[in-house]
């Protein structure tokens, strides 16, 4: 068992690039190229994936390795529904606990969040939209709710990351998050959560969809897993 830091770091580390899209959905993650990449030995490697494989990104199976979670369309609609319905929850909980700094705070993280026309980085936008929710989810004072919204979202970042021009996200969702601190603003607890549980669902909708598309065409959704080193990237 290697130092916890260590493990923790190359946690961190991988969870950050399966979120940004380093590695694609049905990616394989090799041990030894990912040891040369973060420069340890392949034992911190197996415990971090075996930690990932917790939380749902990665999945390892027996004489196959690890590999970057693959989701179906269907499996995708399924974990928005439910994503949308316990973020609605979090987010009438959260309404009447949030302060004027705290939503001053969610209002310069759409300001953040705003961009030029084709002028977007994708990563930096995917860390504020993840701080915007991850802030009004917390004031809900129901740790076990948002312990269990992260990990959800945790499971699904890969994917919205990897369509989020395809779904227009940036722009339209960036509306429907101002739309949301107006209505937290106004403290307005149930109209927020159901403006809450559309932003959400319809999210993942268009995933889906997308998704669903590329099987018909034989795109990214349903190809066999591919490899490559990752110490290339």
């Amino acid at each position: 068992m290697f130092p916890r830091t260590v493990k923790t770091s190359l946690v961190t580390l991988l969870r950050d690039e399966i979120v940004r899209g380093t590695f694609e959905p049905g990616e394989r993650l090799r041990l030894e190229d990912l040891a040369q990449r973060f420069s340890v030995s392949t034992m911190p490697i197996r415990e971090a994936l075996g930690a990932l494989e917790a939380e749902g990104l990665v999945t390892i199976q027996p004489h196959r390795g690890a590999q970057v979670t693959l989701f179906t369309p269907d499996e995708i609609r399924e974990l928005y529904e439910v994503r949308a319905v316990l973020e609605q929850l979090a987010t009438v909980k959260a309404t009447p606990k949030l302060t004027d700094a705290d939503l001053d705070a969610l209002d310069a993280l759409v300001a953040e969040m705003e961009h030029p026309e084709g002028h977007i980085d994708v990563v930096r936008f995917s860390e504020n939209n993840m701080a915007f929710h991850g802030l009004i989810y917390d004031r809900a004072g129901m740790p076990h709710l948002a312990a269990q919204i992260r990990d959800l979202r945790y499971r699904v970042q890969h994917y919205l990351h990897k369509h989020l021009e395809s779904t227009n996200y940036t722009t339209v969702n960036n509306v429907e998050h101002r739309r949301l601190v107006e209505l937290l603003r106004a403290g307005k607890a149930k109209a927020a959560g159901q403006e809450m549980h559309g932003h959400i669902l319809q999210t993942g909708l268009k995933i889906a969809s997308i998704m669903a598309r590329e099987a018909l065409g034989g795109g990214l959704a349903v190809r066999p897993p591919r490899t490559r080193k990752a110490a290339a990237d």
